[in-house]
C-alpha cells in the first residue's frame, strides 16, 4: 500500500528472493512487511511445511493474510515499535525475507539503540530510513548462519553516505549475492532495487560478492562493494576536480615492465624519484595521488599518498587524483 510507502512485491522479484535461500529444510521463516503475502506465497512454493511470522502494519493485509494463510502466524503492527518486537524472539528464525517500506521514518528510542548496539552508529537528525531498520531487525532475529534475502534501493548500494553499512555487513556477515533488480520491478515505482542475500556468520576467507545484474554475473571484491560508485562519473559537476581510476595491469605485468609500479606489496616500499617515460601506458599514479588497496588479506583497504615522481598502478589498486589542493 503507497499509503505506508509498501511497494508490493511482484511474483517474480518473489521467486527469486525465495530462489536465493539456500538453507534445506528450514523450521521457520520471518516475513516483517508481508503486505498481500506475496514472500509468504514464494516461500511455501518452495518450503511448504515451513512455518511463517508474518507482520504488517496494515489491519487490512492483516486481515487478509490470516484468511489466506490460516497456518501463518500474522502479527498486526509497526515492526519497529518495541512492543511488537519483544513478541519475536531474537536469534530464533532459520531464514527471513523481506521487502520493507521505503520511506525515513522518526528515530524513537528503540531505533536509536537497536542501531547504535548493532552497528556503533549514532544519527545526528531525528530520522532513518526504515530499510536499514528492517535489515538489522531482519539479522537480529535470525539463528547463527541462517539466511536473508532482502530489497534494498540503489541508495544502500551506491551512495557514499551508507558506506558505513556496507561495511558493517561484510564486517559481521556474508554477503553471499546481490542482484539488480529492473526498473519498474515494483508497481507504483521506478526505484532502482538490490536483492541482498545475507548469511548470520562471518567468514575472513570471503573476499568477493557475486553481483548479478541484466542476468550476467561478476565478482565484486569487498572493497568494491564498500566503496562502490562513491566518486563521481565524468557526467557529474566534479569532473575537473576528481579523477578516480583503478589499475590495468597485473603485478606480474607491472614488474615484468621494468618500469617503476606500485602494487599491493608497495606500500611500505621507499619510492623512487626516477624521472620515467610512461607514455605509451595508461593507468599511471602521480605525486600526491591517493592509492587504495582494492584486495590483499594483509593490505586491504590500506591507503597511502604517493610521494613518488610517477609509477604504473597495479589493477590491485584505486588511485585517486584531486587536482585542486585546498580539497585535498
Amino acid at each position: 500500500m503507497v499509503e505506508f510507502k509498501q511497494f508490493y512485491t511482484e511474483r517474480e522479484v518473489s521467486d527469486k528472493l525465495a530462489a536465493l535461500i539456500q538453507i534445506a529444510r528450514p523450521s521457520n521463516c520471518l516475513e516483517l512487511s508481508a503486505g498481500e503475502g506475496a514472500l509468504i506465497d514464494a516461500v511455501l512454493k518452495k518450503y511448504p511445511k515451513v512455518h511463517v511470522t508474518a507482520v504488517d502494519i496494515d489491519y487490512k493485509n492483516a486481515s487478509y493474510l490470516r484468511g489466506k494463510y490460516p497456518d501463518v502466524n500474522v502479527l498486526c503492527g509497526d515492526s519497529t515499535l518495541p512492543e511488537l518486537c519483544d513478541l519475536i524472539n531474537d536469534s530464533s528464525f532459520d531464514i527471513a525475507l523481506c521487502n520493507p517500506p521505503f520511506k525515513s521514518i522518526v528515530i524513537n528510542s528503540y531505533i536509536s539503540s537497536l542501531v547504535f548496539d548493532m552497528t556503533g552508529k549514532k544519527f545526528k537528525g531525528d530520522k532513518v530510513r526504515a530499510e536499514i531498520v528492517f535489515l538489522l531487525l531482519n539479522l537480529k532475529k535470525l539463528k547463527s548462519s541462517g539466511e536473508l534475502a532482502i530489497i534494498l534501493p540503489d541508495i544502500f548500494f551506491s551512495s557514499l553516505s551508507y558506506s558505513w553499512l556496507r561495511e558493517y555487513l561484510i564486517n559481521n556477515f556474508s554477503v553471499s549475492k546481490i542482484i539488480e533488480c529492473e526498473h519498474k520491478a515494483f508497481k507504483k515505482t521506478e526505484a532502482k532495487t538490490h536483492i541482498y542475500h545475507i548469511r548470520n556468520v562471518f567468514s575472513r576467507k570471503q573476499s568477493q560478492i557475486a553481483f548479478e545484474k541484466n542476468g550476467c554475473e561478476i565478482y565484486l571484491s569487498n572493497m568494491d562493494f564498500i566503496f562502490k560508485n562513491q566518486f563521481p562519473d565524468a557526467s557529474e559537476e566534479f569532473d575537473d576536480k576528481f579523477l578516480l581510476f583503478r589499475g590495468k595491469k597485473s603485478g606480474k605485468e607491472c614488474r615484468n615492465s621494468g618500469l617503476p609500479y606500485f602494487h599491493t606489496t608497495s606500500f611500505d616500499s621507499i619510492l623512487t624519484e626516477k624521472e620515467t617515460n610512461f607514455n605509451s601506458y595508461d593507468g599511471i599514479a602521480l605525486k600526491n595521488d591517493i592509492l587504495v588497496a582494492r584486495v590483499g588479506t594483509r593490505v586491504l583497504g590500506k591507503t597511502v599518498v604517493f610521494k613518488g615522481t610517477s609509477a604504473l598502478v597495479s589493477d590491485c589498486i584505486f588511485c585517486l587524483r584531486i587536482s585542486d589542493e585546498n580539497l585535498r
